[in-house]
């Protein structure tokens, strides 16, 4: 019995020194929605005093505002025993603006040059009558429909905005890599294009048959030493999963490999782009020094490869461990 009732008291055992709390806030200000974060291992009871007279809370994970500038102190008592405190000085910076409020682009990440794209949007409320959106290339306003759609002309990062009803303190943006136009196009990619037509019929343009003759390079290849031939040739990349990628990348980030190590599947280019939790696009290279170090969590991941199988870009939606947990990097 003794030792079932030590048993029990040790599993709602509370370590008082290494327990904490945290906060998360983005300008410390007035009216801004704060967050309170405990994790103390067997705690049960949270009582927690924000120091400006409002009511207290119960839980673990709280929210608060406050309306007034100020330094104030955050009482946290951990099954009515362990006592924490700590101070935060909250100021006024004016006007905070409510991020609910901000439309939300939705577009694909990736796109190619002349591709034609399609843009819709969330929004809080239903009551709208007028956009204004912006693409990234002319510097201006580009269209005013509600769901457009545009073929971008350049290659690279595109900076998409849209202003809905006039609301310009709430204009939103997100940014879409765009690829160069492919090289050469699949006869059915060219029929699937809007307002594509043959100008004779796909027979005609047929070669007759006839007898094949030996192709008069092939001498001439014959006499190359065999390394020389085979640079003269294209091979393509050997193939790699998005799985055996990602767990590549997370040995990166626990520095057991580097970013020649993807080498072989890269095609030596490490500069290819990587879209990063959706809003952001840097190269690999300077991808692999952000997570080198790091514990990561990947989220989603997708690859993207040229008609040789090398990656050519990636998109990746993952987060970092910190001293509050898992956040976006």
């Amino acid at each position: 019995m003794s030792v079932i009732i030590f048993s029990f008291k040790y599993k709602k055992h509370v370590d008082c020194d290494t327990s904490d709390f945290y906060i998360v806030a983005e300008n410390y200000s007035v009216g801004e929605v704060i967050e309170f974060h405990n994790e103390t291992p067997n705690a049960t009871n949270w009582k927690w005093d924000f120091g400006d007279g409002s009511p207290r809370e119960t839980k673990n994970h709280v929210l608060h505002k406050y309306t007034e500038p100020g330094i104030y102190t955050i009482t946290l008592v951990i099954n009515g025993f362990c006592l924490k405190e700590k101070k935060i000085q909250i100021k006024d910076h004016g006007e905070i603006i409510d991020r609910t409020k901000l439309p939300v682009i939705i577009a694909p990440k990736i796109a190619a040059v002349g591709q034609k794209v399609n843009f819709t949007y969330k929004y809080y409320t239903n009551e709208t009558f007028s956009w204004e959106w912006s693409f990234g290339e002319t510097g201006q306003i580009d269209n005013t429909n509600e769901f457009p759609n545009y073929s971008f002309r350049t290659p690279g990062p595109k900076t998409v905005t849209l202003i809905v009803n006039g609301e310009y303190k709430f204009k939103t943006s997100k940014i879409i890599y765009i690829k160069p136009r492919p090289a050469f196009k699949k006869e059915s990619e060219m029929m699937l294009e809007e307002g594509y037509t043959y100008e004779k019929p796909v027979e005609a343009f047929y070669k007759p048959k006839g007898n094949p003759k030996p192709d008069a390079s092939d001498k001439i290849l014959k006499t190359i030493p065999t390394r020389s031939r085979e640079r003269h040739i294209s091979e393509f990349a050997p193939d790699i999963s998005e799985n055996q990628f990602e767990l590549l990348l997370h040995q990166v980030a626990n520095q057991t490999k580097e970013k020649e190590d993807f080498s072989k599947y890269i095609c030596g280019n490490y500069q290819i782009p990587v879209i990063k939790n959706g809003d952001q696009v840097i190269s690999f290279e300077e991808f692999c020094k952000r997570i080198k170090g790091k514990e990561i969590k990947i989220e989603s991941f997708r690859l993207t490869k040229d008609n040789l199988n090398c990656i050519d870009g990636f998109s990746i939606t993952y987060k970092v461990k910190g001293l509050i947990g898992w956040t976006e990097d």
